[in-house]
């Protein structure tokens, strides 16, 4: 041990930190003051005033009950009970024992003989030989920890979640979404389980509820890393409150977890261990024992034995513990790597789809629009089939990422599923609706007969403006009565517009992050710019005042439409033109260094230019075909006066 010398001698009566320290040579004082990071005074060795002004601070700091809480529960329990035992009997522990204790003041030099300070002894009162003794045998055995559980668990609820699940009014799923929930699902076994790893997905805005029915909202899943959803998920559990599931109070479980963190690789004793720490904090014992602990260990985040008597935090529950507590994101890195990663697929002529559990979630997701989730196990079980494919399109899915999301550049896909494929882009958009202006518009100058006599659609009352133009001129949905009788419009790309039902209140929200659309933001806003235009459509629709309001309030609203192609420009334009209707364009003038929304009545096409009537400058004007970035039909009859055309 060096310069700490060990002497066999009798304790003698407890001393005081001062007195004790006074006893240490300045080298030893230097050790304890590093050992224990305690802050060193500036020209402490500056003669006896320095000392003495050392010798102060280091008492402060030693016999802070924090500081000295925190270091006792840091020592290993031979360490203990070998402090217990020299505090009380005297009895002087071995030196590979003494040498770490004297090395962090908790034992100091008396004389020839060593000494614990009044303070230290104090603290050792409230624990017996039990308490302190903890530490598990070497031989105990626990159950294996099935590696990332907790995730995986997780994801198996998001994956449940994606085609919806109905709750009950206080927000929880009723018996049969449970069972749903749990349904050959290996990673929930428990109703209680499958209850509060729901409400913590809640709780971080992944689900989201609309006219009583939840599903998982993907693009505030997929706009954050694949670890990022178990640790906010691991934090939401150490800190909110959880009484509906008898789960010791939130101070509880974090201050548990902080002693497991602390010793890591160590197998414990429960019951001397939550004895222990109860001395240190009024610990709820008996819930932390039956009710958070097995959680734990069902959820793979503490390995146990059958009993339930001893634990060991495990890898996954170290790297959860780890990010929460040190908030360390590059020193748990390389334990997230197997979610960042892509597993191969296994797509059966039966449209049965198998793949790992445990890889990248967002991949998983995917895949749950496109399939039934059937199993959830080491592997993950999917079934395709042609009502799950029109279900994704319906969800804003396009259509050229079916067969990509499953697998088409990586493998040949059966022979069933490309027959699915093809006859799905055969069919989707044979009818196409535009909403604003109540036009249907067919394929074939046959199918525009055929839906004019379908009786099914008789509460659209349709009326031809064209060979293939229809307008609806009744109040029956269109989209609806054309898919239950058979068709599949060209589906729209939606979000829900709220999740609180107040949509006035969601809409300034919505505004509020469209200014960072307009700032460039915007690499991961592509939903809330798709839900901003809705939200705007829906409010020019049912309430032009409000509609007005907004327009006037926030200018940075006026994002216009999505880059659309020119060839779907031209020909919107022309039938605008010869419907005498009027069109809403994105345009970006020559000196203007952004977009702007002209509201003009289109005349005709010349080469490169559209002749239209424009109704902000009561002219008609000529746009540059390649300047517009978009265009919208209006439910408005164009008008101009006649005018000299002018450049725009």
């Amino acid at each position: 041990m060096g310069h700490w010398r060990i002497a066999f001698f009798q304790v003698f009566m407890t001393r005081t930190h001062f007195q004790l320290l006074s006893n240490c040579s300045d080298e030893q004082l230097r050790a304890i003051c590093d050992r224990r990071r305690l802050p060193i005074p500036m020209r402490w060795d500056d003669g006896a005033e320095g000392r003495l002004r050392l010798l102060k601070t280091m008492v402060f700091h030693l016999e802070d009950h924090k500081r000295l809480s925190d270091t006792l529960a840091d020592l290993d329990s031979v360490s203990l009970v070998a402090l217990k035992h020299l505090t009380g009997e005297g009895t002087l522990p071995d030196a590979g024992t003494l040498g770490p204790l004297v090395q962090l003041g908790l034992v100091l030099p008396d004389g020839e003989a060593w000494a614990v300070a009044e303070r230290v002894a104090d603290a050792l009162e409230d624990f017996d030989d039990g308490a302190l003794s903890f530490t598990a045998p070497v031989e105990v055995r626990l159950r294996p920890a099935e590696p990332f559980r907790f995730s995986l668990a997780l994801t198996s609820v998001l994956l449940r979640c994606v085609s919806g699940l109905r709750v009950l009014k206080g927000g929880l799923p009723a018996k049969k979404e449970l069972g749903q929930l749990m349904q050959r699902n290996a990673m929930l076994q428990e109703e209680q389980d499958a209850t509060l790893l729901f409400t913590l997905l809640h709780r971080l805005g992944l689900l989201w509820n609309r006219d009583g029915r939840v599903e998982t909202l993907l693009p505030a899943v997929t706009s954050h890393p694949p670890r990022w959803v178990a640790e906010r998920a691991f934090a939401s559990l150490l800190e909110h409150d959880l009484k509906a599931w008898g789960m010791p109070p939130a101070e509880d479980r974090h201050f548990l977890m902080q002693h497991l963190l602390e010793r890591r690789g160590q197998t414990l004793a429960v019951q001397p261990f939550l004895a222990f720490l109860r001395t240190l904090h009024p610990l709820d014992e008996e819930r932390t024992r039956t009710v958070f602990l097995p959680f734990l260990s069902r959820m793979g985040i503490i390995q146990s034995d059958t009993s339930c008597t001893h634990l060991r935090l495990s890898d996954h529950g170290e790297a959860l513990a780890h990010e929460y507590l040190l908030r360390d994101l590059k020193g748990t890195a390389p334990h997230w790597q197997p979610l960042d990663q892509d597993q191969p697929m296994i797509l059966q002529p039966t449209l049965e789809l198998l793949t790992p559990l445990l890889q990248n979630p967002h991949r998983l997701l995917q895949l749950a629009q496109l399939a039934d989730v059937e199993s959830l196990d080491a592997m993950g079980t999917f079934r395709v089939s042609h009502a799950t494919l029109v279900r994704a399109l319906d969800a804003g899915v396009p259509m050229e990422d079916l067969g990509q999301r499953l697998g088409a550049s990586t493998q040949t896909l059966p022979q069933p599923l490309v027959q699915l494929l093809d006859d799905l882009s055969r069919r989707v958009g044979e009818v196409e609706i535009h909403q604003g202006v109540r036009l249907i518009r067919t394929r074939t100058a046959n199918l525009a007969d055929e839906l004019k006599l379908r009786p099914e659609l008789g509460p659209l009352k349709l009326a031809s403006l064209s060979d293939t133009v229809l307008e609806v001129h009744g109040d029956g949905n269109a989209y609806a009565l054309l898919k239950q009788a058979g068709f599949m419009p060209q589906p729209g790309r939606f979000l829900a517009l709220s999740v609180d039902s107040d949509e006035k209140l969601y809409l300034w929200a919505l505004a509020a992050l469209a200014f960072v659309d307009e700032k460039g933001m915007n690499h991961h806003l592509e939903p809330v710019q798709q839900m901003v235009r809705s939200a705007l459509q829906r409010l020019h629709d049912e309430d032009p005042a409000l509609y007005q309001e907004v327009q006037r309030r926030i200018p940075m609203l006026h994002l216009g439409g999505e880059d659309q192609l020119a060839e779907e420009v031209q020909r919107i334009l022309e039938y605008a033109a010869g419907h005498t209707l009027m069109v809403e364009l994105t345009y970006l003038p020559p000196a203007a260094h952004r977009t702007q929304l002209r509201r003009v009545s289109p005349r005709t096409i010349q080469e490169d230019h559209l002749l239209a009537f424009c109704h902000l400058h009561q002219e008609e004007m000529a746009f540059r075909l390649t300047r517009i970035q978009g265009v919208k039909l209006l439910n408005e009859r164009g008008w101009s006066p006649t005018n000299h055309s002018q450049a725009g």
